[in-house]
């Protein structure tokens, strides 16, 4: 059977397996009723007032709210030391009805802040107060309307290896992406598809940020590397598209090998990685990396990261452990 056709029914039938993987979250209301631990899980709207003042475990928050995509309710970040507010990857809306407060997220007071990292959220009325680190990509800057401050908060353009930070639109289909050069942050989907790719490494050697995710597909490439990747956002909407694996690798020729070695965030998904190519081989070093963030799967396999604990071994070892101390004490 021709390649191409076999791993794209191939990809159909992962689809078909995973089921509700690909077709997108059912909307979810929940109530916040004060505590992020006992805030459902998968919610895409939320009711209800939020306050983080970063006593919350971050590891919570990116699992609670990493769906979220509406907020009927003020939000205030204030006192904490998180470097940014990409646990609200997918937040789009925050609609605050409370007419004693001037705005509707406010972001005050938080001295370890770098970068707001929210790449989809709109909201009428912003707040930035007393963030010393904070600096503003020239997209937020376009997207942030109505940004209320103090007198003396100036906060920067933020920068990037040579001046501003160089943000750039991949392309479908595009020769190299549709990237020009010396791009740091892709602003939506990166596409690395087709067979007019020659200069595609040059083209990505900067990058470290996508704010949805990352294709590779029908290429001829044999390995690809993204070596300062750092974070993908897979911020498109969940509750009415498809839920596609946040990295994507698809009917290729001889895709062998993908590198990512400074990945340190990837939105939660059902899948953070997905391959249907045969040529594929899933290496140990890119499922340890991308398995917290969601199922690795290689045609049809989800690998198994080394760091996971298998719950069995740890019983048999807790069971020998006390075996061993009981005959000590004795």
């Amino acid at each position: 059977m021709n390649r191409k056709y076999a791993s794209l029914g191939l990809l159909l039938l992962l689809a078909a397996f995973w089921g509700s993987s690909t077709a997108g979250k059912t909307a979810k209301e929940c109530v916040f009723n004060g505590t992020f631990v006992a805030l459902e899980d998968n919610c895409t709207r939320i009711t209800g007032s939020l306050m983080f003042t970063g006593s919350d475990a971050i590891n919570t928050l990116y699992s609670k709210l990493a769906y979220v995509e509406e907020i009927n309710g003020c939000v205030q970040v204030s006192g904490t030391s998180y470097t940014r507010l990409d646990f609200f990857a997918r937040l789009r809306t925050v609609v605050c009805t409370n007419s004693s407060l001037s705005v509707d997220f406010m972001v005050a007071n938080n001295s370890a802040l770098e970068r707001l990292a929210m790449p989809v959220l709109r909201v009428s009325r912003l707040g930035l107060t007393f963030n010393p680190k904070l600096c503003i990509t020239s997209e937020e800057g376009a997207r942030y309307t109505n940004v209320q401050r103090g007198a003396a908060d100036n906060f920067a353009i933020c920068q990037g290896r040579a001046g501003v930070l160089k943000e750039c639109n991949s392309t479908q289909n595009g020769m190299n992406a549709g990237l020009p050069d010396g791009c740091e942050l892709i602003v939506g989907n990166l596409y690395v598809e087709g067979t007019n790719n020659q200069n595609i490494t040059d083209k990505l050697q900067y990058v470290k940020e996508v704010y949805g995710r990352v294709y590779i597909r029908s290429t001829n490439l044999n390995t690809l590397a993204i070596p300062l990747l750092e974070k993908v956002y897979a911020s498109e909407p969940i509750a009415s598209a498809t839920l596609e694996p946040t990295i994507l690798v698809a009917s290729n020729t001889n895709f062998t090998k993908l590198q990512v070695p400074k990945i340190n965030f990837m939105a939660k998904n059902e899948l953070a990685f997905m391959t249907s190519d045969m040529s594929y081989v899933m290496d140990q070093d890119l499922c340890n990396q991308l398995s917290p963030y969601g199922n690795v799967m290689s045609n049809g396999t989800v690998c198994v990261a080394k760091h996971t604990s298998d719950p069995k071994l740890w019983s048999s070892i807790i069971a020998s452990l006390a075996i061993y101390l009981s005959v000590v004490v004795s």
